[in-house]
């Protein structure tokens, strides 16, 4: 099974067509100029696609020939020595967070965009190119390798940040145990600010409503007169805001020094503040809540979090083991690879392999209630339905990871031959259990013969092979293509009756009629199970032979059902039948006999005397 899903996937990706690779290796920086001067060279000026293609060439150059200039910014524990340098510290701390976070953002727009366009250069038949000239890439070949190298640059810078992350949440860490915090102040001086930060929020709703109804009017002046009072307003309260953040991160760092659970409520109050300031503020503001969390986790500890019991506690654990589960563990194709896309992707797949399993024991009950669905029927539509949910599981469960199987095209061109000789058996097994499958030539419950020495009856058919059980309860598996390329014996394809030829012999000079007659007779009178009502099958003893030491007959006699499918027993039951009824009427039943004659050797010497 596991050998027919990767050829299903091999099958795929041999259809693939390969990209220019010389945009993306290593030595791409030197081809891109090469690329622009043979363009510089063309003199059609007025041609959009060339023009399209020196500007993605001189951006390509652009953009593998500079290097980083924004550097990262890197704390040092011994530049904190007081509050307000750690207020600072912290806040280069958040801006890291919020271009990590832009990056990320950047990067999945970056992959959207590079799948889009991989799909339109396989889709193509021919690729864009300049006229009569096909050694150079296409626009959309060249906004491929634009994007990629783009992509390629994003993720250095965001490698960069994720460690200049770390760094800083360590200075941070270690620095908050000499820092000292004035807490105390901190509240007062924020209990005196809320009363002008309340009023300022009733003034703000009440401009909004006269607003409202110079828009009634349809007054344009009153409104634009409404909205730089507005504007004026929340300027203002982004003031107070934000000054009420900086002191509240004050107390914020006190509590977190101490360890204290009043962590939790500062990051609400902050949390709050964020919110009453105008959208714009937001933004620059929503990445602060994510780096006072990580602050939390790491200096409490999501365990000690958990045990207060209390909701940001377990909003914060919950956080903590997202992110872990986000973490990437190794990248495919430049797919960065998680914990959670191998989670999901599991559990894709083994709920594809759970509605296998409901759908068969549906087809199950499906098959009791239904009469004219035979039990071959079942077992087929059975096995195709759940190997085709395991299949497209198995796919949704690659696309949930996000590897893209147009990118194993080497690969599996490659590998195209090894895995041609390898599984050809598999491939023309798989074949036949199709045809068969079409030709319904073997049901389940078919009695076969495939040799002298294996015959039974056909318990399971499967995609590769058929499983026959003999009458010594012997399961046998067979490859499907045995069905296909040799002689099959099936002995129920029609019906399940079958004429036994029963061998006996008789001593010559025995009435033959006599022997006919009592053998039909006995026959008829006993209880051994054939066709007795069928005018077309009736018994009949045949004579066959006249060997040398006996008349040789056969007893033909029609039989069904199990009988047909267990000849060596039915044969047992009629060989004892004619065997006593022979006996019993003294009939004599002949064995070889050979016949001795012996020369008078004494003439003969007698002759051979006179001749001396």
């Amino acid at each position: 099974m596991k050998s027919f899903f990767f050829l299903i996937i091999f099958s795929f990706l041999l259809y693939g067509v390969p990209l220019e690779t010389k945009l993306l290796d290593e030595n791409s920086t030197k081809i891109y100029p090469v690329y622009l001067s043979t363009l510089e060279k063309v003199k059609d000026e007025d041609n959009a696609t060339i023009q399209l293609q020196k500007s993605l060439l001189a951006r390509l150059i652009e953009l593998t020939g500079k290097s980083e200039k924004n550097s990262v910014a890197l704390l040092a524990s011994g530049n904190i020595k007081n509050s307000q340098e750690y207020l600072q510290a912290f806040y280069v701390y958040v801006e890291n967070f919020a271009e990590r976070k832009s990056i990320k953002n950047e990067l999945k727009q970056k992959e959207e965009k590079i799948s889009y366009l991989k799909n339109q250069i396989f889709a193509s038949d021919e690729n864009e190119s300049i006229e009569n000239n096909n050694t150079l890439p296409s626009v959309v070949q060249l906004q491929y390798a634009f994007y990629v190298k783009s992509q390629e640059k994003l993720q250095e810078r965001q490698e960069k940040l994720r460690e200049a992350q770390e760094k800083n949440l360590n200075v941070l860490l270690q620095t908050i145990e000499r820092i000292a915090f004035d807490a105390k102040s901190t509240k007062d001086s924020t209990e005196e600010k809320n009363k002008k930060l309340k009023d300022l929020y009733l003034e703000r709703e009440g401009l909004e409503i006269e607003k409202e109804r110079f828009g009634l009017l349809g007054d344009t002046k009153g409104i634009d007169r409404f909205e730089k009072k507005i504007k004026k307003v929340s300027e203002e309260i982004n003031a107070i805001a934000e000054m009420f953040i900086r002191k509240s991160l004050n107390y914020f760092f006190a509590a977190l020094k101490e360890k204290d659970q009043n962590v939790f409520v500062v990051k609400e109050e902050v949390k709050n503040y964020i919110a009453s300031m105008t959208p714009g503020k937001q933004r620059s503001y929503a990445n602060m809540l994510d780096a006072m969390d990580k602050l939390i986790s790491e200096r409490i500890g999501a365990t000690k979090v958990l045990a207060t019991q209390t909701k940001e506690g377990f909003a914060l654990l919950g956080k903590d083991i997202l992110e872990k589960l986000h973490y990437p563990l190794f990248s495919v194709n430049k797919k960065q690879i998680s914990t959670l896309d191998l989670l999901l992707a599991l559990f894709i797949f083994v709920f594809g392999l759970f509605l296998a399993s409901l759908y068969r024991r549906y087809i199950k009950r499906i098959g009791q209630k239904v009469k004219n669905l035979s039990l071959s029927s079942q077992v087929i539509l059975s096995n195709i339905g759940s190997y085709f949910i395991i299949i497209v599981s198995f796919f949704v469960m690659l696309k949930t990871i996000g590897l893209d199987l147009s990118s194993f095209t080497v690969i599996a061109g490659a590998l195209s031959v090894g895995i041609g000789f390898g599984l050809q058996n598999i491939i023309a097994n798989f074949i036949s259990g199709i045809i068969l499958f079409f030709e319904k030539s073997i049901k389940i419950g078919d009695f076969l013969q495939i040799s002298d020495t294996l015959r039974g009856r056909v318990s399971d058919i499967r995609m590769r092979s058929i499983i026959i059980r003999t009458n010594d309860n012997i399961d046998v598996i067979v490859p499907n293509q045995t069905f296909i390329q040799e002689q099959v014996i099936n002995w129920t394809l029609s019906d399940d009756i079958r004429r036994m030829h029963v061998p006996f012999g008789i001593a010559y000079g025995s009435d033959i009629e006599k022997v006919k007659t009592v053998i039909l007779n006995a026959l008829e009178k006993s209880e051994i199970e054939y066709i007795r009502y069928d005018k077309e099958k009736q018994p009949q003893v045949v004579m066959k032979a006249m060997s040398g030491s006996s008349v040789d007959f056969e007893l033909w006699v029609w039989v069904h059902g199990d009988n047909a499918a267990k000849p060596s027993g039915t044969m047992d039951c009629f060989l004892v039948l004619l065997y006593n009824t022979l006996y019993e009427n003294h009939i004599e039943i002949p064995f070889p006999q050979l016949d001795v004659h012996v020369r008078r050797i004494k003439e003969k010497s007698e002759i051979i005397n006179k001749e001396d």
